[in-house]
């Protein structure tokens, strides 16, 4: 991605998510080709900078999500409410989202579900 797709990142919050964490990632490995190693003394205050960056981004890219989910699936949940639980017990209350919540849920118990998105 680039900074010429900014307009269209700007109405897709999950599409920026994964943008600002591609950014992070490139600047972690910067850090990292800069001095060498991302725990050297130099490096480590704008690395750890960096890392909280990525991962809350990352835990954002998750927010979005299950944000959308609630919005386009109108499973009702109050915005402030909406985490992994509410939207699997919205879910799997609706019929059409009995698959999706199923897949959420194991991905969810398997530990991996935010491995999913930044392999």
């Amino acid at each position: 991605m680039t900074s010429n797709d900014l307009p269209f990142l700007e109405s897709d919050r999950i599409i920026f998510k994964i943008y600002a964490c591609e950014e992070h990632l490139k600047k972690l490995k910067n850090i990292q080709s800069k001095y060498g190693d991302l725990l050297a003394k130099s490096a480590r205050v704008i690395a750890e900078l960096e890392t909280d960056s990525f991962i809350s981004q990352l835990y954002g890219i998750f927010d979005s999500v299950f944000l959308k989910i609630n919005d386009k699936l109108q499973l009702g949940i109050p915005t402030d409410k909406v985490d992994i639980y509410r939207v699997l017990t919205g879910l799997s209350a609706e019929t059409k989202g009995v698959e999706l919540a199923h897949e959420l849920d194991q991905a969810n118990r398997r530990g991996n579900l935010y491995w999913i998105i930044i392999s």
